[in-house]
Protein backbone atom coordinates (compact mmCIF):
# COMPACT_ATOMS: atom_id res chain seq x y z
CA UNK A 1 0.00 0.00 0.00
CA UNK A 2 1.15 3.61 -0.30
CA UNK A 3 3.90 4.45 2.25
CA UNK A 4 2.41 8.04 3.48
CA UNK A 5 0.55 7.85 7.20
CA UNK A 6 -0.35 4.54 8.96
CA UNK A 7 -3.56 3.56 7.62
CA UNK A 8 -6.84 4.50 10.18
CA UNK A 9 -7.18 0.99 11.49
CA UNK A 10 -4.02 0.27 12.11
CA UNK A 11 -4.19 3.34 14.13
CA UNK A 12 -7.29 2.62 15.99
CA UNK A 13 -6.00 -0.79 16.51
CA UNK A 14 -2.55 0.75 17.85
CA UNK A 15 -4.40 3.10 20.41
CA UNK A 16 -6.53 0.29 21.74
CA UNK A 17 -4.14 -1.72 22.34
CA UNK A 18 -1.77 0.91 24.17
CA UNK A 19 -5.05 1.53 26.46
CA UNK A 20 -5.88 -2.00 27.44
CA UNK A 21 -1.38 -2.61 27.87
CA UNK A 22 -1.47 0.74 29.82
CA UNK A 23 -4.21 -1.15 32.26
CA UNK A 24 -1.90 -4.04 33.53
CA UNK A 25 0.25 -2.55 36.31
CA UNK A 26 -2.98 -1.87 38.06
CA UNK A 27 -4.66 -4.83 37.74
CA UNK A 28 -1.71 -7.72 38.21
CA UNK A 29 -1.38 -8.15 41.62
CA UNK A 30 -0.37 -10.94 43.89
CA UNK A 31 -2.74 -13.75 44.03
CA UNK A 32 -4.50 -12.37 41.51
CA UNK A 33 -5.61 -15.30 38.70
CA UNK A 34 -3.93 -14.75 35.30
CA UNK A 35 -7.44 -15.90 33.58
CA UNK A 36 -9.31 -13.04 35.45
CA UNK A 37 -6.82 -10.44 34.19
CA UNK A 38 -6.39 -11.95 30.53
CA UNK A 39 -10.39 -12.13 30.53
CA UNK A 40 -10.50 -8.46 31.26
CA UNK A 41 -8.30 -6.90 29.25
CA UNK A 42 -9.48 -9.19 25.95
CA UNK A 43 -13.35 -7.97 26.94
CA UNK A 44 -11.60 -4.17 27.48
CA UNK A 45 -10.32 -4.53 23.98
CA UNK A 46 -13.44 -5.73 22.16
CA UNK A 47 -15.36 -2.55 24.70
CA UNK A 48 -12.74 0.13 22.94
CA UNK A 49 -13.75 -1.28 19.51
CA UNK A 50 -11.18 -3.53 18.16
CA UNK A 51 -10.94 -7.47 18.52
CA UNK A 52 -7.89 -9.38 20.22
CA UNK A 53 -5.39 -9.93 17.54
CA UNK A 54 -4.13 -12.90 19.75
CA UNK A 55 -5.40 -14.43 23.09
CA UNK A 56 -3.90 -12.23 26.20
CA UNK A 57 -0.25 -13.34 26.82
CA UNK A 58 0.57 -13.36 30.56
CA UNK A 59 4.00 -14.76 31.17
CA UNK A 60 5.44 -15.09 34.83
CA UNK A 61 9.50 -15.23 35.45
CA UNK A 62 11.24 -17.66 33.48
CA UNK A 63 8.16 -18.36 31.11
CA UNK A 64 8.96 -16.15 28.42
CA UNK A 65 6.29 -16.13 26.54
CA UNK A 66 2.81 -17.73 24.52
CA UNK A 67 0.96 -18.80 27.97
CA UNK A 68 -2.60 -17.72 28.46
CA UNK A 69 -5.11 -19.41 30.29
CA UNK A 70 -6.30 -22.58 28.75
CA UNK A 71 -9.42 -24.30 29.27
CA UNK A 72 -8.49 -25.94 32.67
CA UNK A 73 -5.46 -24.20 33.54
CA UNK A 74 -4.97 -21.09 35.17
CA UNK A 75 -1.50 -19.64 37.20
CA UNK A 76 -1.83 -17.02 40.01
CA UNK A 77 0.65 -13.60 40.15
CA UNK A 78 3.49 -14.80 42.53
CA UNK A 79 4.04 -12.23 45.69
CA UNK A 80 7.46 -11.47 44.18
CA UNK A 81 9.01 -11.93 40.44
CA UNK A 82 8.11 -10.53 36.90
CA UNK A 83 5.03 -10.34 34.85
CA UNK A 84 5.31 -9.79 31.37
CA UNK A 85 1.63 -8.82 30.12
CA UNK A 86 1.32 -8.78 25.43
CA UNK A 87 -1.85 -7.60 24.36
CA UNK A 88 -2.99 -6.97 20.90
CA UNK A 89 -5.68 -5.60 18.79
CA UNK A 90 -7.17 -5.72 15.29
CA UNK A 91 -9.25 -3.70 13.26
CA UNK A 92 -10.50 -4.87 10.02
CA UNK A 93 -7.38 -7.14 10.30
CA UNK A 94 -4.87 -4.56 11.13
CA UNK A 95 -3.12 -5.49 13.97
CA UNK A 96 -1.05 -3.76 16.86
CA UNK A 97 1.23 -5.96 19.23
CA UNK A 98 2.39 -4.44 22.12
CA UNK A 99 3.70 -5.54 25.74
CA UNK A 100 5.25 -4.32 29.33
CA UNK A 101 6.52 -6.25 32.03
CA UNK A 102 4.72 -5.71 35.89
CA UNK A 103 7.75 -5.55 38.44
CA UNK A 104 5.99 -7.50 41.56
CA UNK A 105 7.73 -6.65 44.48
CA UNK A 106 11.56 -4.73 43.63
CA UNK A 107 13.57 -7.47 43.71
CA UNK A 108 13.89 -7.31 39.71
CA UNK A 109 12.89 -4.47 38.40
CA UNK A 110 16.87 -3.44 36.61
CA UNK A 111 16.12 -6.26 34.92
CA UNK A 112 12.42 -4.97 33.69
CA UNK A 113 14.23 -1.23 33.50
CA UNK A 114 16.97 -3.26 30.92
CA UNK A 115 13.90 -4.11 28.78
CA UNK A 116 12.53 -0.68 28.67
CA UNK A 117 15.34 1.08 27.99
CA UNK A 118 15.96 -1.18 24.92
CA UNK A 119 13.14 -0.61 23.24
CA UNK A 120 13.29 3.51 24.15
CA UNK A 121 16.78 3.33 22.59
CA UNK A 122 15.55 1.32 19.27
CA UNK A 123 12.57 4.14 19.36
CA UNK A 124 14.85 7.01 18.92
CA UNK A 125 17.24 5.91 16.25
CA UNK A 126 14.19 4.23 14.41
CA UNK A 127 14.59 5.89 10.25
CA UNK A 128 13.20 4.49 7.14
CA UNK A 129 15.27 2.33 5.55
CA UNK A 130 17.33 1.67 8.65
CA UNK A 131 18.57 -2.38 8.30
CA UNK A 132 17.14 -4.65 10.89
CA UNK A 133 20.81 -5.89 12.24
CA UNK A 134 21.11 -2.29 13.45
CA UNK A 135 17.78 -2.44 15.70
CA UNK A 136 19.25 -6.38 17.31
CA UNK A 137 22.70 -4.72 17.57
CA UNK A 138 20.98 -1.91 19.58
CA UNK A 139 19.13 -3.70 21.70
CA UNK A 140 21.87 -5.68 22.93
CA UNK A 141 24.37 -2.98 23.38
CA UNK A 142 21.97 -1.68 25.51
CA UNK A 143 20.84 -4.91 27.59
CA UNK A 144 24.49 -5.82 28.17
CA UNK A 145 25.72 -2.38 29.45
CA UNK A 146 23.29 -2.97 32.04
CA UNK A 147 24.53 -6.95 32.95
CA UNK A 148 21.50 -8.85 30.95
CA UNK A 149 21.61 -10.65 27.81
CA UNK A 150 19.14 -10.81 25.11
CA UNK A 151 16.97 -13.74 24.41
CA UNK A 152 18.64 -15.06 21.18
CA UNK A 153 15.91 -16.74 19.65
CA UNK A 154 13.27 -14.63 20.37
CA UNK A 155 12.33 -11.75 18.11
CA UNK A 156 10.40 -9.18 16.56
CA UNK A 157 8.11 -9.30 13.38
CA UNK A 158 6.70 -8.03 10.51
CA UNK A 159 3.05 -7.83 10.68
CA UNK A 160 0.34 -7.97 7.73
CA UNK A 161 -3.39 -7.69 7.69
CA UNK A 162 -4.72 -10.71 9.71
CA UNK A 163 -1.00 -12.00 9.73
CA UNK A 164 0.63 -11.00 13.40
CA UNK A 165 3.83 -12.97 11.75
CA UNK A 166 4.48 -12.26 8.48
CA UNK A 167 7.98 -13.30 7.80
CA UNK A 168 10.80 -10.71 8.42
CA UNK A 169 12.27 -10.80 11.89
CA UNK A 170 13.16 -8.40 13.93
CA UNK A 171 16.54 -9.65 15.98
CA UNK A 172 17.03 -9.16 19.30
CA UNK A 173 20.74 -9.49 18.98
CA UNK A 174 23.45 -8.20 16.32
CA UNK A 175 22.71 -11.10 13.85
CA UNK A 176 24.22 -10.91 10.94
CA UNK A 177 21.37 -12.64 8.80
CA UNK A 178 19.14 -9.83 9.57
CA UNK A 179 22.02 -7.55 7.33
CA UNK A 180 20.43 -7.03 3.81
CA UNK A 181 16.89 -6.65 5.50
CA UNK A 182 15.43 -3.01 5.77
CA UNK A 183 12.63 -0.70 7.22
CA UNK A 184 11.19 -0.05 3.86
CA UNK A 185 7.98 2.35 3.77
CA UNK A 186 4.90 0.29 3.96
CA UNK A 187 6.24 -2.10 6.43
CA UNK A 188 4.88 -2.45 9.81
CA UNK A 189 6.85 -4.47 12.51
CA UNK A 190 6.73 -5.26 15.99
CA UNK A 191 9.97 -4.92 17.97
CA UNK A 192 10.24 -6.82 21.40
CA UNK A 193 13.34 -6.56 23.27
CA UNK A 194 13.76 -10.25 25.94
CA UNK A 195 15.88 -9.71 28.49
CA UNK A 196 17.22 -12.59 30.61
CA UNK A 197 19.98 -13.23 33.20
CA UNK A 198 19.82 -16.51 32.27
CA UNK A 199 21.36 -18.41 29.05
CA UNK A 200 19.74 -16.16 26.57
CA UNK A 201 17.89 -18.60 25.11
CA UNK A 202 14.29 -20.52 25.29
CA UNK A 203 12.93 -23.99 25.27
CA UNK A 204 9.48 -25.23 23.79
CA UNK A 205 7.57 -26.51 27.05
CA UNK A 206 4.57 -28.76 26.77
CA UNK A 207 1.51 -26.90 27.06
CA UNK A 208 -0.17 -25.42 23.90
CA UNK A 209 -2.74 -23.04 24.68
CA UNK A 210 -2.84 -21.27 21.18
CA UNK A 211 -3.44 -21.91 17.88
CA UNK A 212 -3.62 -20.16 14.97
CA UNK A 213 -5.47 -21.33 11.51
CA UNK A 214 -2.75 -22.06 9.00
CA UNK A 215 -4.24 -21.61 5.97
CA UNK A 216 -4.19 -25.23 4.88
CA UNK A 217 -6.92 -27.43 3.17
CA UNK A 218 -7.89 -30.75 4.42
CA UNK A 219 -6.06 -33.30 2.76
CA UNK A 220 -7.65 -36.14 4.42
CA UNK A 221 -11.23 -36.67 6.27
CA UNK A 222 -12.56 -34.46 8.98
CA UNK A 223 -14.35 -35.63 11.91
CA UNK A 224 -17.48 -33.63 11.95
CA UNK A 225 -16.43 -31.81 15.56
CA UNK A 226 -13.17 -31.18 13.35
CA UNK A 227 -15.45 -29.66 10.55
CA UNK A 228 -17.05 -27.53 13.49
CA UNK A 229 -14.70 -26.23 14.70
CA UNK A 230 -12.63 -25.66 11.95
CA UNK A 231 -15.51 -23.83 10.35
CA UNK A 232 -15.86 -21.63 13.65
CA UNK A 233 -11.83 -20.44 14.01
CA UNK A 234 -12.47 -19.66 10.23
CA UNK A 235 -15.01 -17.56 10.24
CA UNK A 236 -14.21 -15.47 13.58
CA UNK A 237 -10.46 -15.42 13.29
CA UNK A 238 -9.41 -16.08 9.64
CA UNK A 239 -5.67 -16.67 10.35
CA UNK A 240 -5.51 -14.81 13.71
CA UNK A 241 -4.42 -16.46 16.68
CA UNK A 242 -6.79 -17.75 19.05
CA UNK A 243 -7.47 -19.81 22.61
CA UNK A 244 -9.68 -23.01 23.01
CA UNK A 245 -11.65 -20.52 26.03
CA UNK A 246 -13.10 -18.32 23.37
CA UNK A 247 -14.41 -21.25 21.63
CA UNK A 248 -16.89 -22.97 24.56
CA UNK A 249 -20.15 -21.81 23.11
CA UNK A 250 -19.02 -24.08 20.09
CA UNK A 251 -19.25 -27.26 21.66
CA UNK A 252 -18.33 -28.89 25.04
CA UNK A 253 -14.70 -28.85 26.36
CA UNK A 254 -14.01 -32.42 25.88
CA UNK A 255 -14.52 -32.30 22.19
CA UNK A 256 -13.27 -29.04 21.76
CA UNK A 257 -9.91 -30.53 23.12
CA UNK A 258 -10.03 -33.19 20.95
CA UNK A 259 -10.82 -31.31 17.71
CA UNK A 260 -8.46 -28.91 18.12
CA UNK A 261 -5.57 -32.01 18.80
CA UNK A 262 -6.62 -33.60 15.61
CA UNK A 263 -6.88 -30.53 13.41
CA UNK A 264 -2.82 -29.92 14.26
CA UNK A 265 -2.04 -33.52 13.42
CA UNK A 266 -3.47 -33.09 10.45
CA UNK A 267 -1.80 -29.75 10.02
CA UNK A 268 -4.56 -27.21 9.98
CA UNK A 269 -4.23 -25.59 13.28
CA UNK A 270 -0.67 -24.65 13.82
CA UNK A 271 0.15 -24.62 18.52
CA UNK A 272 2.32 -22.04 19.71
CA UNK A 273 4.07 -23.86 22.70
CA UNK A 274 4.85 -21.78 26.00
CA UNK A 275 8.33 -20.59 25.85
CA UNK A 276 10.58 -21.30 28.81
CA UNK A 277 13.94 -19.82 29.92
CA UNK A 278 16.31 -22.67 29.16
CA UNK A 279 18.10 -21.64 32.14
CA UNK A 280 15.05 -21.02 34.61
CA UNK A 281 16.71 -17.14 34.09
CA UNK A 282 14.41 -14.30 34.87
CA UNK A 283 12.77 -12.68 31.85
CA UNK A 284 11.63 -9.02 30.87
CA UNK A 285 9.87 -7.67 27.97
CA UNK A 286 8.38 -4.38 26.42
CA UNK A 287 7.26 -4.00 22.96
CA UNK A 288 5.85 -1.41 20.43
CA UNK A 289 4.43 -1.68 17.01
CA UNK A 290 5.77 0.50 14.30
CA UNK A 291 4.59 1.74 11.18
CA UNK A 292 7.68 3.23 8.40
CA UNK A 293 6.35 5.80 6.25
CA UNK A 294 8.44 7.66 3.24
CA UNK A 295 10.28 9.94 5.64
CA UNK A 296 9.54 8.58 8.87
CA UNK A 297 8.84 5.64 11.22
CA UNK A 298 5.31 5.97 13.54
CA UNK A 299 5.16 4.80 17.05
CA UNK A 300 1.66 2.74 16.49
CA UNK A 301 1.22 1.88 20.28
CA UNK A 302 2.47 4.99 22.12
CA UNK A 303 -0.74 6.27 23.92
CA UNK A 304 -0.61 9.73 24.14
Amino acid sequence: MAAGEPPEDLLKAGSVAAKVRDLAPSIVKPGESCRRICEYLEDETRRLGAQPAFPCNISINEVAAHYTPGLRDDCIIPDEGLVKVDVGASVEGYIADTALTVVVGDRWSSLAEAAREALEAVTKILKPGMRLYDIGRTIEVTVKRRGFKPVRNLSGHSIDRYRIHAGLVVPNHADRTAWLHRLTPGLTVAVEPFVTNGRGFVREASTVNIYAYTGRKPKTPLTSEEEKLLSAVVERFKTLPFTLRWLTDVMPVDKLETAARGLTVKGLLHGYPVLIEAGKGMVAQYEHTFYVSRDRVYVVTLEE
